[in-house]
């Protein structure tokens, strides 16, 4: 069938002239072009949708409610499937604010969660890696319809950049820092150096203790160590650096000592 016709039925299934499609209409090859033909035409011409707003406006309820059910089932599709039918590789199933059931599920749920942040970050929003961690956050995941993604690693940031570039990040470079970061010692000791040598440029844990002020903390986004592994008290805070310098001077007698 011509366009023009497959056009002209699908009119009169909406207006009630007809009561169903004709038989084996959607099966095989063909079903799949007159569905995109049908599609298109709802979409662009009936409801007048641009077609970079698609992912916000058009709703599984969209196409149902317009009579795309029964071509959607005899192809054995969801929703998005009759749309990507219609605009082969122009959308993401992620673009939309339905996500077909069960896509982020088990294990190809999780690659795909993956891929899904790889091409949002890379080739969407085209971000360094340096500013990863600024800029991946709570709303960043909202921002870009990855709500289940984000449920899916434990609804923290650095989790699920940690997934997309293992090793890449330290949990305490994003302002939400994973539950109970601060109760290891492994990220306490990182922070504390990072702070110390790389932001505050001290030469060694002598300055340090000279030069460390709480204000640091709040300036970097830290406040949540200051919080968890020194009670908010600077005196805690020196009594770390004193036990690394006495580490350090242990260490070096033993060198020498060997």
């Amino acid at each position: 069938m011509e366009r023009k016709e497959i056009i002209c039925i699908y009119d009169e299934v909406l207006t009630g002239k007809r009561k169903q499609f004709p038989n084996g209409m959607f099966t095989g090859v063909s079903g799949k072009q007159y569905l995109g033909h049908i599609t298109r035409y709802l979409i662009e011409e009936k409801l007048k949708i641009p077609i970079h707003e698609i992912p916000h406006k058009v709703k599984a309820e969209t196409l149902w409610n317009h009579r795309l059910r029964p071509g959607a089932q005899a192809q054995g599709w969801k929703y998005f499937d009759l749309i990507d039918n219609a605009y082969e590789g122009q959308f993401q199933p992620f673009d939309f604010y339905q996500v077909p059931q069960g896509y982020w599920q088990g294990a190809k749920g999780r690659h795909l969660a993956i891929e899904a942040m790889k091409y949002v970050i890379e080739s969407k929003c085209k971000l360094p890696l340096e500013q990863i961690p600024l800029k991946v956050n709570h709303q960043f995941f909202k921002q870009h319809n990855l709500v289940g993604v984000f449920c899916l690693f434990d609804q923290s940031p650095y989790t699920a950049m940690d997934a997309v570039y293992p090793g890449v990040f330290k949990p305490w470079q994003f302002a939400n820092v994973p539950m109970n970061c601060w109760k290891e010692t492994k990220y306490v000791d990182e922070t504390m150096d990072w702070l110390l040598f790389t932001q505050l440029y001290c030469r060694s844990y002598e300055e340090a203790i000279r030069k460390i002020r709480k204000t640091h903390f709040f300036e970097y986004k830290l406040t949540g160590l200051l919080q968890v592994a020194f009670d908010y008290r600077m005196k805690n805070v020196k009594k770390w650096i004193v036990a690394r310098l006495e580490d350090d001077t242990l260490n070096k007698l033993k060198e020498d000592i060997n």
